[in-house]
């Protein structure tokens, strides 16, 4: 009598970043050099990307820096925040040229890179999968460098893909 196998799982297929990375949600340049300066500009370019209102984005990151800061060190932060309204996570990306910001304990030093993650209510998993693979994929050396380094949206987003590509 022979037996058959179980079907193995479904293999959970990775999860890319550039499935989330919106052109339109690009800050090449910000020039504040605070907190809530940072924070506002995403906000206004989430805003104009049709993610929702600058007021509800800004308010939803500011209350997750009170909570704690999302400064990486090595020059990278992470703002995240569940937005009502939001149907699709998306995910920004702003560059601070020149000195960077100070966006967290100055242990972490100054920040040059902000990977802004912004989800609807009820994809909690989802936020975290993604906040883990920006930080494992943001060790690699170099990484800051290239993406000061795009002039062009476009310039930017090839890096992260490269980069995710990269990465199981």
């Amino acid at each position: 009598m022979s037996t058959i196998a179980a079907p193995a799982p479904p293999s959970q297929t990775a999860m890319r970043l550039i499935d989330f990375l919106r052109s339109d949600f690009v800050v090449l340049h910000l020039q504040s050099r605070s907190v809530a300066g940072v924070i506002g500009e995403v906000a206004q370019a989430a805003q104009a990307a049709g993610l929702g209102d600058a007021a509800t984005v800004s308010a939803s990151l500011m209350e997750r820096e009170r909570l704690h800061s999302t400064a990486m060190g090595s020059g990278l932060a992470i703002p995240h925040a569940t937005v009502p309204g939001l149907e699709e996570t998306a995910i920004g990306v702003a560059l601070a040229r020149g000195d960077g910001v100070p966006f967290g304990p100055p242990e972490l030093g100054l920040a040059n890179a902000f990977l802004v993650i912004l989800s609807p209510p009820g994809r909690e998993r989802e936020h975290v999968r993604l906040l883990a693979r920006i930080c494992r994929m943001f060790r690699e050396e170099g990484v800051l460098d290239a993406l000061l380094a795009a002039s062009r949206p476009e310039e930017l987003l090839e890096v992260i893909a490269s980069l995710d590509a990269r990465h199981p």
